[in-house]
């Protein structure tokens, strides 16, 4: 079986796991990477020490597995159905962590894809698999591989499906069919930029994780700046992306998981303000909410007036 053949059916097997999109890669340093490392000294990775400690990984697939000659590359979307699109402008919780962990909804399918490739493809190969964990710069590489473009907001952009898109990769030293890039169709758009009300993305494509409203509310472990404000938003941001013409009439995600739970569409002030430690580790459980710590969560609601 020859590389667009092993490509192909791996496609096939990728749409049949529901993820919309796909494509392949080479496995070689990204043309991003210098932009990357000039990121990290200006220091707008904030408190997220790992993005250093693992830098000379991020620049070179071959420091995360050795004789890999390609990276394939996949998008889930978790695009609101039109029924829940108005929780967007009320719920404090980002939609990304509405429904179920999408580091274990996508790492198993994963799985499932590299063991298709390792098993039946081509018996013997090398695969590590990632889904926002790994030390790659996922969204470069997607791009490579044709999935989308990187937008001025640093998020991948699909010109159907939008930019909620999870993310995943499989790092392989099996040869693959390459395709080729996306066009970058934001132009003069700066829609996101302007839709952020913390100036949060410094120029185009540079987002000072400082200023954040999703970093801060995430990844901040330390107290907040003084008068931080979080614009109503407790867990994440989505400014950016609703502000984005690309999800305007982008598909609804068809991965149920992902959909509300009954925890989130039940959400008031109320519930928020008088979580035990119990209550809300049953509320976060098997959600990307398991990121957020108990004191954080009650750092964060000190911060904003949610009603």
């Amino acid at each position: 079986m020859n590389a667009v053949e092993k490509t192909q059916k791996l496609k096939a097997k990728a749409l049949s796991l529901g993820f919309e999109l796909s494509g392949a890669t080479r496995s070689v340093p990204s043309p991003q990477y210098p932009q990357f490392l000039e990121w990290l000294s200006k220091g707008y990775a904030g408190e997220m020490g790992y993005l250093e400690r693992r830098k000379e990984e991020r620049g070179d697939p071959q420091k995360v597995l050795a004789g890999a000659k390609s990276i394939f590359c996949v998008a889930l979307s978790y695009n609101p159905s039109p029924e829940h699109y108005p929780l967007l402008e009320k719920n404090p919780i980002s939609c990304y962590a509405w429904g179920q962990d999408y580091h274990k909804v996508l790492g198993e399918k994963l799985q499932i894809l590299g063991d298709y490739l390792k098993f039946e493809l081509e018996p013997g190969a090398q695969v590590k698999a990632y889904v926002d964990t790994g030390p790659i710069l996922e969204k470069n590489y997607a791009a490579a591989a044709g999935l989308g473009w990187v937008g001025k907001n640093t998020l991948l952009l699909n010109k159907k499906f939008g930019s909620f898109l999870f993310l995943g990769e499989l790092i392989t030293d099996t040869e693959l069919a390459f395709d080729e890039p996306a066009d970058n169709l934001c132009k003069s758009c700066t829609a996101c930029m302007d839709a952020c009300p913390v100036n949060a993305l410094e120029e185009a494509g540079v987002l000072n994780a400082n200023k954040c409203i999703s970093y801060l509310t995430l990844e901040h472990r330390s107290d907040l700046p003084q008068n931080t404000d979080l614009h109503g938003y407790l867990a994440g941001c989505d400014l950016c992306q609703t502000a984005c013409p690309y999800n305007t009439n982008a598909p609804q995600g068809q991965e149920t998981s992902f959909q509300p739970r009954q925890e989130i569409l039940l959400l008031s002030s109320t519930t928020t303000a008088q979580m035990s430690p119990v209550e809300f580790k049953e509320f976060t459980q098997n959600s990307a909410l398991e990121r957020i710590k108990y004191p954080m969560w009650h750092r964060n609601l000190k911060s904003l007036e949610f009603k």
